[in-house]
């Protein structure tokens, strides 16, 4: 194989590469805003975004400050610490 097909090979791999780990990332970023809204509206938080409103409804919301377990509390800053270090939007 010659020294050009090697090297168009190889960046095409880490093209490929990338694009999986981006996808991978956008996929953990979804989950973790799943899970973010999941425990928000578990204690009747009311959705402003149109997403989290479609998918959890306000029907039953009655708050927009709720109060947290302290272990939810450190569940939604490990949540978003992850956010952080994935640059999630």
């Amino acid at each position: 194989m010659n020294k050009s097909v090697i090297a168009i090979l190889s960046t095409l791999s880490i093209f490929v590469g990338s694009q999986v780990f981006a996808n991978d990332n956008v996929q953990e970023c979804k989950k973790l805003q799943d899970d973010y809204n999941v425990i928000y509206a578990s204690k009747g938080f009311c959705f402003k975004d149109p997403e989290a409103k479609a998918k959890y409804g306000n029907d039953n919301c009655y708050t927009s400050k709720p109060k947290f377990s302290e272990k939810e509390q450190l569940r939604l800053d490990s949540i978003k610490e992850r956010q952080k270090e994935l640059n999630c939007k």
